[in-house]
């Protein structure tokens, strides 16, 4: 799968390279700045910025990909910006999948806590509910392009309307945006609607591409979740399985 990585060369500027499988990497300069408008999956920063002021300002970016040091791979601003698809990958692996790790085990201690939260938000704020649920699908998975489709309740205005069940889509690259399902999204929603029988299953997950398909409920009502990710483990699998477990108890 593509992925692209900054690397700060200072305080104010950084590079993003671009990695795509067979394709001649490419490279541009960016103002750090930028770094929060665009689809990056790794952030590696010079160990010469090393400092409390410069990590704090990294804090909230966390939730959203690895960061980590540049000396951890011995990898200056000039090797980085000559770095193949193949020299790469190894150090976006051990980015990720530590990273991963550490949001996983963050869940599993927070799990009671996080089930007991949702579960408060989804009687009467469902919008909130998913978008809460989207940020925690994300980081257990490492997710890219991720989207929810899920049925939402609109209460009726009158005392003789009743309320009406719509169809909705979550989805997102860095955050969350709802909006109305489309023809395609209900001929998808279809195609999948003989497996929604069961609490959590991966029902089409395509490793070579990172294409994750699932297909879930919560009190009865359908959830399709669809995604593109670099790694899926039998820990991801497990914390998810147990919080959709918990949501429908």
């Amino acid at each position: 799968m593509d992925f692209n990585l900054l690397y700060t060369k200072n305080k104010e500027q950084g590079i993003v390279r671009s990695f795509k499988h067979n394709e001649t990497p490419s490279s541009k300069i960016i103002d750090i700045s930028e770094a929060k408008n665009l689809p990056l999956q790794g952030f590696i920063f010079s160990e010469e910025l090393k400092n409390d002021e410069f990590l704090v300002g990294l804090e909230n970016e966390l939730k959203f990909y690895p960061i980590r040091s540049s000396a951890e791979f011995s990898l200056s601003a000039e090797r980085f910006d000559k770095l193949s698809y193949d020299e790469a990958k190894p150090i976006f692996d051990k980015m990720r999948e530590n990273w991963i790790l550490q949001n996983n085990i963050s869940l599993i201690e927070e799990l009671f806590k996080v089930r007991t939260h949702l579960l408060g938000l989804f009687p009467n704020d469902r919008s909130g509910f998913f978008e809460e649920l989207w940020f925690i699908l994300k980081s257990n998975l490492g997710a890219t392009n991720l989207k929810l489709i899920y049925n939402d309740m609109i209460k009726a205005k009158n005392e003789n309307e009743k309320n009406k069940l719509v169809k909705v889509k979550i989805v997102g690259e860095r955050f969350p945006e709802m909006t109305s399902i489309d023809d395609m999204d209900e001929m998808v929603l279809k195609s999948y609607e003989k497996d929604f029988g069961n609490i959590f299953e991966i029902t089409d997950y395509n490793k070579d591409k990172g294409q994750l398909v699932i297909c879930a409920s919560i009190k009865k009502s359908p959830v399709l979740i669809m995604t593109n990710i670099y790694q899926l483990t039998r820990l991801q699998k497990a914390i998810l399985t147990s919080l959709f477990e918990g949501l429908n108890s």
